[in-house]
């Protein structure tokens, strides 16, 4: 993965405050390929496919090895998320 620059320095999901939600789960699965559906103006959902590699209180950062790409999307946007199991 390439660097790149996260605003917030990461945030800490960690605190009591944050267990059961959203955020929460995704912060605990950095790392874990997974397919983002987010709603579009267009009526059709974006999709985006990556390893989960940042998460902020208001947004999930994807990075894409084949593509060598970041993609980014708003949490309250999002539609659905789909995890998909280690490959050995």
């Amino acid at each position: 993965m390439q660097d790149i620059v996260i605003s917030d320095g990461g945030f800490d999901f960690g605190g009591n405050e944050w267990k059961g939600t959203f955020q929460r789960l995704l912060d605990d699965n950095v790392g874990k390929l997974v397919r983002a559906e987010y709603e579009s103006g267009s009526g059709a959902p974006t999709v985006f496919q990556g390893v989960i590699y940042a998460v902020g209180k208001d947004y999930l950062l994807l990075w894409d090895e084949a593509r060598k790409t970041y993609s980014t999307g708003n949490l309250q946007n999002l539609r659905s998320l789909v995890f998909y199991p280690k490959m050995n």
